[in-house]
């Protein structure tokens, strides 16, 4: 055999190699293909929507086998903002940007922009209820409206409360909820400032010197009533106005002087003081009776004396703050 015949046969036995392999390669690697749907290059969503996490979702297989089929799955990723998705939702109105990656290399981009179109719902707005004399509870305006947004994130903005709270009147206020696209919704309430009388809207506790009753009542309903004995009408009588209980403990002594100078020492497991540290509401066990005109002989130094029962009810009830109108 010639050498030039030799030279040749080589050549031919590496061409075929050669194409033997590229037939093998092309046959594991196939080229892909994009779905119809994805190939813009950006497209938007609405906030909520599901990161599709299977490659068949982009990638058109209908034409690969299930050897290639499988090579593809095993060899692309789908990346969010920079992180692998895992079917998770968006939770992140803006743009972002979704790859493929085939192989290690980045295959296709899409610039994808998640679109917020829900405004907050407010789920509360409430009035809240006050005296003339008094400053509404802080809490409770903090508390009037609440919201929630599709984001899961909310801001709510109230307007400049000018209320003029020695003056019973109807005071609105105003919401508005913004969620960080900067959707917004409005809501009103008002701050209700009554003149005091039994039966008001409101939380508070009520005394009628001349029925010689308490009452407690929680958003305008009454929860717990009972017979009192007020102060000694003359000279020691409870101031009548509205107050707040500023001061509660158990188990103190109560010290002062009788009208002809003696000393008195008396012990009460519930006090609840309205009025400086000199009058308060609490349990008077020495009495065997209370209510009708006991306070108009024997009443008290001018607290408001309790049922040792109903003072251990009403004291688990309230708290500092709590109105307490007596008239």
């Amino acid at each position: 055999m010639s050498r030039h015949l030799k030279r040749s046969l080589i050549r031919l036995t590496i061409l075929a190699a050669i194409a033997a392999a590229c037939f093998v390669l092309t046959a594991c690697d196939p080229s892909l293909t994009l779905n119809p749907k994805y190939t813009y290059t950006s497209f938007k969503l609405e906030l909520g929507e599901t990161v599709p996490g299977d490659i068949e979702e982009y990638i058109d297989m209908s034409d690969l086998d299930a050897e290639e089929r499988q090579f593809v799955k095993d060899n692309t990723e789908i990346l969010y903002d920079g992180e692998p998705v895992r079917g998770q939702t968006y939770d992140d109105a803006g743009k972002h940007t979704l790859t493929i990656m085939y192989k290690g290399h980045q295959y296709r981009s899409y610039d994808i922009e998640i679109l917020d179109l829900e405004a907050p719902v407010f789920t509360k707005s409430e009035d809240v209820y006050t005296f003339a004399g008094l400053t509404a509870d802080e809490e409770e305006i903090d508390s009037m409206f609440a919201a929630t947004d599709n984001s899961g994130s909310v801001k709510i903005h109230t307007s400049d409360m000018k209320v003029d709270y020695d003056t019973a009147g109807e005071y609105e206020i105003k919401a508005t909820a913004v969620d960080p696209t900067g959707n917004k919704t409005e809501a009103t309430a008002k701050i209700i400032v009554q003149e005091p009388h039994y039966g008001a809207m409101g939380t508070y506790v009520f005394v009628s010197i001349e029925d010689q009753y308490l009452t407690y009542f929680v958003d305008g309903e009454p929860v717990l009533d009972c017979p009192v004995v007020t102060g000694n009408a003359g000279n020691h009588s409870t101031p009548r106005g509205t107050f707040t209980i500023v001061n509660m403990a158990r188990n103190v002594k109560l010290k002062g002087r009788e009208d002809n100078g003696d000393k008195y020492e008396s012990f009460v497991r519930y006090w609840m003081a309205f009025l400086g540290s000199e009058y308060g509401l609490h349990d008077a066990d020495w009495r065997g009776a209370f209510g009708g005109d006991i306070y108009m002989g024997n009443g008290s130094h001018g607290c408001v004396n309790m049922p040792p029962y109903m003072a251990a009810e009403l004291y688990g009830m309230v708290d500092i703050g709590t109105p307490v109108l007596i008239y």
